[in-house]
């Protein structure tokens, strides 16, 4: 199957969660680089930067925060490597690490995962379309226009999804220069009248700063980790032969930027008001004119993103074995991140429900990524094409009864050092309370899955069929 064929532009790409052979793989590193810009300019990254600064900080304090967290972005440029290196979705070679049936614990999340964060960006998405529909002229939307809203962003994502890899490469191109250049423009009114101190935290000791930049980082890292499921999906179509070390600081640069001027942003913008709205909480910064362009790209970006999201979650539900085409898993997803958001729109507070969603997704996340990313390390990322695909007890992955226990223990063990770590609304550890309030689940989770796998398999040959 010619590479154009199976995967067209504005045309539905024929592969799901199988192989892409080298003479399919055309995307570029500047695709690359274009496709991550766009990807990531959306309000998610504005508003972790609120939260930054709400957990008390002075504005500098939170700007440091942000730069720790966005900076996990390059773990975000490691793993890609994989999708390159492989040709695989990250939920698909992870069966070499976790087992045929260990790997589908980690699918179940990442598919529950992904649908919350579709939930998320719709509802930016949503806020976004009601404000425009007040500025037309619409002044009190209400149930009815939350519904339309709803429905117009979430169609507008799953179709992008359900054409597939080659049209979502080209639109995040345009949304990457369109957006950017509207929320340079509001970061650009938000600088003036920034208040650079906070009452709140201008009498804390020089450790209750630390660990208060900590729990802040820990909420923008949230935006990285986010990635650690899914980064490989988008450039299993770069040849194989790209330089690691150039699709790392392709990956952590174009995604890292946006991220870190948006939660700049969102730092900024905290200061100066009430950010709990973050589409309603800009318009007395900017000209009605610029208002107006930030709700189309807020709602633009939320498109984006989403479409990303549906895209890798119609590969992870292949993954688990279901007996669905990427399309049809598209739909599945659409249903049910539509019963989400309309739950949360007419129930639930959405700030909470973000922070509670963002330090639960960690504790599990984190460690998941630090087992497979050093996995593939050691492996140097080579899988074969044929066998990964082998889900029978004669495949080379299938371990014990289907599981691989070494990475399930240390998956484990870097969940239950994420727990003790933990500060977050819902939940603190013993140890963050400890550390009056650090969170330390954004480093300590992952290093401590990664450390633990390789002192269990060190010793081990890694066995790789036909490499």
């Amino acid at each position: 199957m010619g590479g154009e064929l199976a995967n067209p532009l504005f045309g539905v790409e024929r592969r799901g969660f199988d192989h892409v052979p080298e003479p399919d793989r055309s995307m570029t590193l500047r695709q690359t680089a274009w496709f991550w810009v766009g990807a990531n300019a959306n309000l998610f990254f504005v508003t972790v930067g609120v939260i930054a600064l709400e957990v008390g900080l002075e504005v500098w304090q939170a700007l440091v925060a942000v730069v720790l967290g966005t900076s996990l972005f390059v773990a975000v440029g490691v793993a890609s490597i994989g999708g390159a290196r492989s040709g695989l979705p990250t939920l698909t070679f992870t069966r070499a690490v976790f087992g045929t049936r260990g790997n589908i614990p980690n699918g179940v999340l990442t598919w529950a995962a992904l649908v919350a964060f579709e939930s998320i960006n719709c509802i930016f998405g949503v806020f976004a379309l009601l404000a425009l529909m007040a500025e037309l002229g619409w002044d009190d939307p209400g149930a009815a226009g939350k519904v339309l809203a709803t429905l117009l962003v979430l169609g507008a994502s799953a179709l992008i999804a359900i054409f597939g890899h080659a049209t979502l490469v080209y639109l995040m191109r345009v949304f990457a220069v369109t957006l950017t250049l509207v929320l340079v423009l509001v970061l650009a009114y938000a600088i003036g009248g920034v208040e650079w101190s906070s009452t709140s935290s201008a009498r804390a000791g020089a450790w209750e700063t630390v660990a208060l930049i900590l729990a802040g980082g820990a909420v923008v890292a949230s935006g990285p980790i986010s990635y650690l499921f899914n980064a490989p999906d988008f450039v299993r179509y770069l040849p194989a032969e790209v330089s690691g070390r150039a699709i790392v600081w392709t990956v952590a640069l174009g995604s890292g930027l946006i991220a870190l001027l948006l939660s700049v942003m969102g730092v900024l913008l905290a200061s100066r008001g009430d950010m709990s709205d973050p589409i309603a909480g800009v318009q007395p910064f900017v000209p009605g004119w610029l208002f107006v362009l930030y709700v189309l790209a807020a709602a633009g970006g939320s498109i984006a993103n989403n479409g990303v999201a549906y895209y890798s979650s119609g590969l992870c539900l292949q993954s688990m074995g279901l007996p669905l085409r990427r399309w049809q898993a598209t739909v599945l997803d659409t249903a049910m991140s539509t019963a989400i958001v309309l739950y949360v729109l007419f129930v639930r507070d959405f700030t909470s429900v973000l922070h509670d969603f963002v330090a639960l997704m960690v504790v599990w996340l984190g460690p998941f990524a630090g087992v497979w990313i050093t996995d593939g390390l050691m492996r140097r990322w080579r899988y074969d094409p044929v066998e990964i695909h082998d889900v029978s007890p004669r495949s080379a992955h299938w371990g014990w009864h289907g599981f691989q226990p070494g990475a399930w223990i240390a998956l484990l063990t870097g969940v239950v050092v994420s727990l003790l770590t933990m500060n977050a609304p819902v939940f603190q550890g013993p140890v963050s309370e400890w550390l009056a309030g650090a969170d330390l689940t954004w480093t300590l989770g992952p290093l401590t899955s990664a450390a633990t796998y390789w002192a269990i398999t060190r010793r081990r040959r890694v066995v790789v069929v036909g490499s």
